[in-house]
Formats: C-alpha cells, structure tokens, sequence
C-alpha cells in the first residue's frame, strides 16, 4: 500500500471514528429524553423517531468501520464529544423546563452531526470512497429532514409548555409562528 493511500486510510479511519462519538453522545441525551416526552403527543413520537435514526446511524458507522478494519477515532475530538456529552447529561439532570428546551438541544446536536456528515462526505468522496461517500450522504439528510422537524413541532411544543405552567397561551399563534419559521428557512436558502 502507498504512503498516500495509507494516509487516505487514517483520515477516513478518523472521521468515522469522530462520527461514531457524536452519534453515541446524541444516542445518549436520546435515551433521556424517550423518558421525558414519553407523555407529549407532539414530542414523544418525534424523539422516538430520533432515536432510531441515530441508532440505526450508529450501526451502519459502526459497520462500515468493522469492514474497513479501523476503530480510529481523533483522541481530541472524542474527548470533545465527551466532555459535551456529560456537560448535555448535566443539563438535562438540572433542567425543569423540559421537552422545548430538549428539543432546542437536539438541534444544536443535529446540526453539529450534519456538519460532521457535510464534512466527511467532501472527504470521502474526494479521497475515492464512493460507499462512504453515499452513507454520509443519506445520514446528512436524515439529520437535515430532523431539523426541519424540530421547527415544525417545536412552537406547538413551546406553546404546550406555556400553558402546562400556567400561562394564558394564543394556541393561534402556532400556524403563523410555524408560516415564519419556515419562510426565514427558505428566503435564506441559497
């Protein structure tokens, strides 16, 4: 094997090992989470459906990784990821607001797991792994489809928990704030 090749090899090793990380730790905060909108008609179908998408992600990671014959991760990286993971895990023991907030944190989590995916896509494919290439493909637009599913649940979530506390809530505000979530979405598309 070439000295390129081999390189190409570790850098592909790493990058599903950085992924590996990031999905466990979003698996994680998951596994908190089917607990605590298992009661939310509006969330707790949709964190089920999270869950599954990261462990079926995680799986076909961890399989790709057993046929490439590597289990490198970057040590910073998934020292980052743990240190993120419990900071996540201390956030939800201290939270009282709940799902809304949940929900916000598996945003910024998702976004982050579909960066790491844009980013391993770029290298796979310019580092000639096709397979790889395609899996971060279909991955990314997992998290992406999450995404958008987050802003289409999350104002009658947020709405919900207002109104659970107490609040006098315009439930009719939940058509337009989801009108204006979506349109700031798109006019910014490019």
């Amino acid at each position: 094997m070439t000295e390129a090749a081999t390189q190409n090899e570790k850098t592909i090793a790493d990058y599903l090992g950085d992924l590996i990380a990031v999905e466990t730790h979003i698996e994680q905060a998951l596994d908190h989470q089917l607990n605590l909108a298992k009661d939310d008609e509006a969330a707790g179908p949709l964190v089920h459906e999270f869950h599954d998408m990261v462990r079926d992600n995680l799986q076909a990671l961890k399989r790709a990784q057993e046929e490439k014959g590597t289990t490198a991760g970057n040590p910073v990286i998934a020292a980052a990821t743990t240190v993120l993971g419990k900071a996540a895990g201390l956030i939800d023991m201290i939270r009282t607001e709940g799902i809304s907030k949940a929900l916000r944190d598996d945003y910024v989590a998702f976004n982050l797991a579909a960066a790491s995916y844009s980013m391993f896509y770029v290298t796979a494919s310019s580092l000639g792994d096709q397979q790889l290439a395609d899996l971060a493909e279909k991955h990314l637009r997992r998290y992406a489809s999450a995404i958008q599913q987050i802003n289409h649940h999350l104002p009658k979530v947020v709405l919900t928990e207002l109104a659970n506390d107490g609040h006098q809530v315009d439930f009719s505000v939940l058509a337009n704030a989801r009108e204006q979530i979506d349109s700031a979405w798109q006019s910014t598309a490019n």
